[in-house]
């Protein structure tokens, strides 16, 4: 159990017990949390199907210090990955990572019964996200540095809510929110 996931006990209806995986609500859209599960199981299957010196490879301390890089620094977090049959590490920002390991992730999906069509819509989304470099926390960032000079801090960080709650209503992908007000 890492501290990412974390149990929920609901005593509702005689009890539920829940493990979150809080990665997959980091949306900020419906399309953006499927795309993050698609990549995120795709991703897990297929590592559970390789070989297991390949999965020892890389150390829990190297994966949770990555973890933490990615929280800190997003698409431009430097992380380490095995790469071919030998396994080698490499180190590579996120932004060139994610681009190498979308195949593993649709093969992960595939395998598993998940039509091609759909894993390639699915897995497109963190494609042009990546791509666009315009991720949920991005988005927010960049939005409040254009309205903060005109608003003052406490109405940008208003306005820039209000922007963020309209365009998740739209469901349209983060990579595609515009930036200008």
């Amino acid at each position: 159990m890492w501290r990412w996931n974390r149990a929920i006990y609901d005593p509702a209806s005689g009890g539920h017990l829940r493990i979150e995986l809080r990665a997959l609500p980091a949306g900020p859209t419906v399309t953006d949390m499927l795309a993050n599960a698609a990549f995120l199981i795709g991703l897990s299957r297929w590592l559970a199907e390789q070989d297991q010196r390949w999965t020892y490879t890389l150390s829990f301390e190297r994966a949770k210090h990555g973890f933490y890089r990615a929280a800190q620094h997003g698409l431009a977090a430097e992380l380490t990955w095995p790469f071919g049959q030998d396994g080698r590490l490499r180190t590579l920002p996120a932004a060139e990572l994610v681009p190498e390991v979308l195949p593993a992730a649709r093969d992960g999906l595939v395998d598993s019964g998940v039509a091609a069509e759909e894993a390639d819509d699915l897995l497109g989304v963190i494609a042009a996200r990546v791509a666009a470099e315009q991720t949920g926390a991005v988005w927010q960032r960049r939005m409040l540095a254009t309205l903060e000079p005109r608003l003052g801090r406490e109405r940008a960080l208003t306005a820039m809510l209000e922007r963020y709650l309209e365009c998740a209503a739209t469901d349209q992908p983060v990579h595609t929110w515009p930036t200008n007000p």
